[in-house]
């Protein structure tokens, strides 16, 4: 029997967005009251990057059609409420739209949201700042690049 490996250093958090209705899936942690919608995190392997995690988790194990990914990413740093690095990677289709349901694909229980929906809505997100992230790219004036988001 092979013993589990070591835990990961980091995790990618693959955020599944639509660019032309301008919206994104999350997925609803029922763990928790009231209900927290996220984006599920996916470890990062040793010396591989998270774009390259990224594609990894949502092109070979969800099996979605060409993907393009965002210049843009949100990092959160270690913290006593998170053991883990964690980067939200926005991915799109390479078309102008996914050719399939991506929303089963990624989890039954997954929804399309736009960002004012869930802030009109009171709706909770974890992390809060995701919004932000999701914004200050759909709007433009988030700089390429890596992004904290604490």
């Amino acid at each position: 029997m092979t013993s589990p490996g070591p835990e990961p250093a980091a995790r990618v958090r693959p955020v599944v967005i639509d660019p032309l209705a301008r919206r994104f899936l999350l997925v609803p942690n029922r763990a928790v009251s009231p209900v927290v919608w996220r984006v599920p995190a996916h470890p990062i392997r040793p010396g591989e990057s998270f774009r390259r995690a990224t594609a990894r988790h949502l092109r070979r194990e969800l099996r979605l059609p060409a993907l393009r990914i965002a210049p843009v990413a949100g990092r959160l740093p270690v913290s006593e409420q998170r053991p883990r690095e964690e980067y939200f990677v926005l991915a799109a289709p390479a078309t102008g739209a996914w050719p399939c349901d991506v929303r089963i694909l990624l989890a039954p229980d997954a929804r399309w949201w736009t960002t004012a929906e869930l802030r009109n809505r009171g709706v909770r997100v974890e992390p809060d700042v995701l919004l932000d992230l999701i914004d200050g790219y759909g709007q433009g004036w988030l700089p390429d690049g890596v992004i904290s988001l604490e």
